[in-house]
């Protein structure tokens, strides 16, 4: 067979968590391909064995019942509040009631009675409460079974996610130190990602297209693994930061319409800048302040709450990646910087990056928790929300795996660039008292928040 050699155009492939690679294609013009493509906002879909796929919901489907909803409420029965407050240790005895009893818990429970947002921590020695406070919406669960506020479409807390993080950060004590998960190609995969490289040897035989050449690297590289580490792999939780990592990676490679005007990693991208090296991308944490009040019973959070970083690793031909220092290159810092400044208008159209900022939220303040001792001082040990035989949280399969997502675009150079990353919250750190700063104003909130004289037995929460 006729070989063509690279003379004219290359061709730029991009994989989610994966190895992107470039191969010649002496053929002029441009255009696109690739497989797995996505051009709404999804959910996630685990079977059986661990596997992660994504499953598609049209935005506007979303949208549209939402407003539905909201125009079928009686005029003045939507609350909204810019400071709800909610204990956690009343809530708890109520939970507890509720099982006993064997009745189910109420969509009010669940979604932590529509806090959007953990603002603050506070313990109140009077009535020995600990409270998160922030602001709320009317709950709602949208098409794709996803708590969010009925005004915004904003997602809200869980009490599912917040359990997990308590447990993470739990009375008894515990070394976690952060939560997070990764989606990683193997050195095996690299490996033959390399060798199916290497069979070229710089030049492609006539007739093969870009398609092609995608489910070839996708074959080679094989499936990728994912770690989760300080939270049960079987829990929602893990489920969103694997979700958000995975979805943010789409993004970056092109398959995964934003909505929003972003431009991607693979936009910007040029020829040549990446060879042999893996660059990740991964969330953490970005509050502009995290504030104590003197005697560390309360917590104050601001900010956006997550970044998007980048870094470069090298890849050996063996598949062994080694990290250098380096935190990418041009294409890769202006992919991250922009997806962190529209981070919010990102959310707004896929919820699960909400989803995820709320995990850092709750993670926060459970460490908090647990660091100041507000466990002791109030004198709750979790109670049922620290038994899984009573409050379940381990009710997912367990995701270990993602199937390759693969692009291919037309460009004038040459790349060969892996991608991988994560989420890390490191919520240890972040309440490490050299981390904080001391304001009064977060005493001046904490007097606030009492609860109020004819608060019922019954009642966990109040504006």
């Amino acid at each position: 067979m006729r070989l063509q050699t690279l003379s004219q155009k290359f061709l730029y492939a991009a994989m989610a968590c994966m190895m992107c690679t470039s191969m010649a294609f002496g053929q002029d013009g441009g255009g696109t391909g690739g497989t797995g493509t996505s051009t709404g906002v999804a959910g996630i879909d685990i079977d059986a064995a661990g596997v992660l796929r994504v499953t598609q919901v049209d935005p506007k489907i979303a949208f549209a019942e939402r407003m539905a909803t909201l125009q079928s409420k009686p005029r003045g029965t939507v609350t909204t509040s810019p400071m709800r407050k909610v204990s956690l240790n009343r809530l708890e005895k109520v939970v507890a009631q509720r099982l006993e009893q064997g009745d189910e818990l109420s969509a009010e429970m669940l979604s932590l009675a529509g806090l959007a947002r953990v603002e603050y921590v506070f313990f109140l020695p009077d009535s020995n409460d600990i409270v998160i406070a922030g602001p709320a919406d009317q709950w709602h669960l949208d098409a794709n079974n996803r708590l969010v506020s009925l005004t915004t479409g904003r997602a809200t807390l869980r009490l599912e996610d917040l359990v997990v993080a308590l447990r993470a950060f739990s009375p008894k004590g515990g070394t976690t130190t952060s939560i997070g998960c990764s989606i990683d190609p193997t050195q095996e995969g690299l490996k033959r990602m390399n060798q199916y490289h290497s069979q070229f040897g710089g030049v492609l035989p006539q007739g093969i297209d870009a398609r092609q050449i995608a489910m070839g690297m996708k074959e080679s590289l094989g499936m990728q693994t994912i770690s989760i580490r300080g939270v049960p792999a079987s829990t929602h939780f893990a489920q969103v930061l694997v979700e958000a990592d995975y979805r943010m990676k789409l993004i970056g490679i092109g398959l995964q319409d934003p909505i929003i005007n972003l431009t991607s990693w693979i936009q910007r991208t040029t020829g040549g800048a990446n060879a042999s090296s893996l660059q990740r991308w991964y969330f953490q944490a970005d509050y502009s302040s995290v504030s104590v009040n003197e005697a560390g019973t309360a917590m104050r959070l601001q900010g956006r709450g997550v970044k998007l970083t980048g870094e470069k690793e090298s890849v050996q031909k063996d598949g062994k990646r080694k990290r250098t220092g380096n935190t990418g290159d041009q294409a890769s810092n202006g992919f991250t910087r922009e997806f962190t400044e529209k981070f919010d208008a990102l959310a707004e159209v896929i919820p699960v990056f909400f989803e995820m900022r709320n995990l850092f939220d709750v993670s926060i303040a459970a460490a908090f928790i647990q660091d100041r001792n507000l466990y002791g001082k109030s004198g709750w040990d979790l109670g049922v929300f620290a038994d899984e035989s009573k409050f379940s949280v381990n009710t997912a399969v367990g995701v270990t795996q993602v199937e390759s997502a693969v692009n291919v675009v037309w460009k004038d150079a040459q790349l060969v660039t892996p991608i991988g990353g994560g989420v890390h919250i490191a919520a240890r750190k972040l309440i490490d008292p050299s981390s904080t700063t001391v304001d009064k104003e977060v005493e001046s909130q904490r007097g606030k928040v009492s609860a109020p004289a004819d608060l019922a037995a019954d009642q966990w929460w109040w504006d």
